[in-house]
């Protein structure tokens, strides 16, 4: 009886495990999804949001492997959102823009060793003390980043485009989405 009750216990903790690791992901996914929109709208509170969100990212993760996953996935979905903003025209800034700024994120308290209180008064601890000044680089130019690899990304689709001859129906395409 003991035994099943251990092996139950166990295979209890397991199934629960990958839960809490899905939604960790999942929250540094939205993160940089709105991460991304800031940027390509130039929010002005972006760089205060990327060292917040970027510290969450470090201080919340269980574990080096579950940090360095957080990150991959934070970088793909501002990626993902930078690229859609500016893929419609930036259309809607000006309303990203005041939520962006306007978010309880900006309530939270950093402190030097990577604690973060939220507002709701939670406090996340991080598994190791670090410098949360060495989490993100004000001086870096994402943006230019961005813009540059968009740029090729497009051009490359262009390219193709033109090689199979489909190259004024995707522009026609566009013009209409555009119109819309």
């Amino acid at each position: 009886m003991m035994e099943k009750l251990l092996t139950f216990s166990i295979i209890m903790c397991i199934i629960s495990f990958p839960a809490y690791s899905i939604s960790y992901l999942e929250d540094v996914r939205n993160l940089g999804y709105i991460s991304g929109e800031g940027l390509a709208c130039g929010a002005t509170k972006y760089p205060s949001y990327e060292l917040i969100a970027r510290a969450y990212l470090v201080s919340k993760a269980t574990s080096d492997k579950e940090q360095a996953d957080g990150m991959y996935e934070y970088n793909k979905a501002k990626a993902t959102a930078f690229m859609e903003k500016r893929g419609d025209g930036y259309l809607g800034c000006e309303e990203v823009n005041r939520r962006f700024n306007n978010q309880k994120i900006f309530k939270s308290t950093l402190y030097k060793d990577g604690t973060i209180k939220l507002p709701d008064g939670k406090i996340i601890r991080p598994r190791q003390k670090y410098d949360v000044t060495l989490v993100y680089n004000r001086e870096e130019n994402e943006r230019e980043k961005l813009n540059t690899y968009y740029d090729k990304v497009m051009s490359k689709k262009r390219k193709k485009a033109a090689k199979e001859g489909i190259y004024q129906k995707i522009k026609e395409i566009e013009m209409n989405n555009r119109q819309q």
